[in-house]
């Protein structure tokens, strides 16, 4: 059995899913999110899965050195995929400079089996994406015995086979082009519809017949119509995976229309629309949300304060800010209410971007 396959992140942003199904893609592997964010273009890629009823699984990308960060960055993981029935597994993805570096092999391994263990109690089929130099030199590989392996050993040929056995059921052979965009193209050699259907059942949960009704039922909700007025819950996007500006989070909305099955409204003010939300991801503005506010946490950032960027974010103007800065840590240089500016960088000697960013915007390190 070879099942061909694409995984994807922001990196291929908007990419016509109509071109991956005419490539003979059969199923997709969507990036949930790195360290604590989720991929910004997540719940776009999601929703196309969805209306196509394109077989999914899903990674998270780690750069815990720490255990601490990765206790953190897990939780991340676990928040957004939680809920979800993907038909293939949400897969375990470590492969930075860094945590060969700083990590020992066995806390590499502690880590990766700690994160299989951490879906099953959530509900989710799991697995390890790694290369052979992993699985050989920075895994306990006969640890990870019975865990499903996603290996990337690039022939840049999917009739040239890969040279290791791991056991693995995907193999990532290279790239491809789809719609002008570089994407990592796999063979899947077993049915894992079939097999994590049988593994729900087993588990207790859902089966995953219809991934699309899983994730309706997930989003939908009865108690919106037309003309409320409602608010966005802190940190959710646009059902296109797009994230609003900060100011979206404050702002007192109108239901403009809801889409036919209720999972997602258009939200506008005075007449006129600002974008299309998942009904999950609003409240009545009758209702408090105390997730709206900025936690005490970041209510007590001061001058000196190191910080990150939340992936997705703009700046306090509501100016795009380019992808190198959320990977970086920054300095607080001033906090006046909800406007905080960074400055220098821990991470470089000579960086330094002197920019005002919303408060709920940050994450304090």
């Amino acid at each position: 059995m070879r099942i061909k396959g694409f995984d994807i992140s922001r990196a291929q942003e908007n990419i016509n899913f109509d071109k991956i199904e005419k490539s003979g893609a059969k199923f997709v592997i969507l990036r949930a999110g790195i360290r604590s964010d989720e991929d910004t273009y997540f719940r776009h890629n999601l929703s196309e899965c969805l209306k196509r009823n394109i077989p999914y699984g899903l990674f998270w990308y780690f750069e815990a050195t720490t255990d601490k960060a990765f206790e953190e960055e897990l939780a991340a993981c676990k928040k957004v995929v939680k809920g979800l029935k993907p038909s293939y597994p949400v897969f375990f993805d470590m492969e930075e400079q860094k945590q060969i570096d700083a990590l020992t092999i066995k806390q590499r391994t502690d880590m990766a089996l700690k994160f299989c263990s951490e879906m099953t109690a959530i509900g989710l089929p799991s697995g390890i994406y790694a290369n052979p130099s992993w699985m050989q030199n920075y895994y306990d590989s006969d640890r990870l015995t019975g865990i499903d392996i996603w290996l990337a050993h690039w022939t840049n040929n999917p009739d040239v086979p890969s040279k290791f056995n791991y056991g693995q059921k995907i193999w990532q052979w290279g790239t491809e082009i789809v719609d002008d965009r570089k994407v990592d193209s796999n063979i899947c050699f077993v049915d894992y519809p079939s097999l994590t259907s049988k593994w729900y059942k087993e588990h207790g949960g859902k089966t995953n017949d219809s991934v699309k009704t899983d994730t309706k039922s997930e989003n939908k909700t009865s108690c919106f119509k037309s003309g409320d007025k409602v608010k966005v819950k802190s940190g959710a996007f646009f059902s296109n995976g797009i994230k609003p500006i900060s100011a979206v989070y404050t702002a007192e909305f109108v239901i403009q229309r809801l889409s036919k099955d209720g999972t997602e409204a258009c939200i506008g003010i005075d007449g006129q629309n600002t974008g299309w939300m998942f009904c999950k991801d609003l409240i009545l503005s009758t209702k408090v949300a105390s997730e709206n506010k900025p936690t005490s946490d970041s209510l007590n950032l001061k001058v000196g304060d190191i910080v990150r960027i939340k992936n997705g974010s703009k700046t306090y103007d509501g100016m795009p800010i380019d992808d190198w800065v959320f990977y970086k840590r920054f300095y607080v240089s001033s906090v006046n209410g909800n406007r905080v500016v960074l400055n220098r960088s821990p991470d470089s000697t000579v960086l330094a971007i002197n920019t005002a960013f919303n408060i709920t915007d940050l994450k304090k390190v």
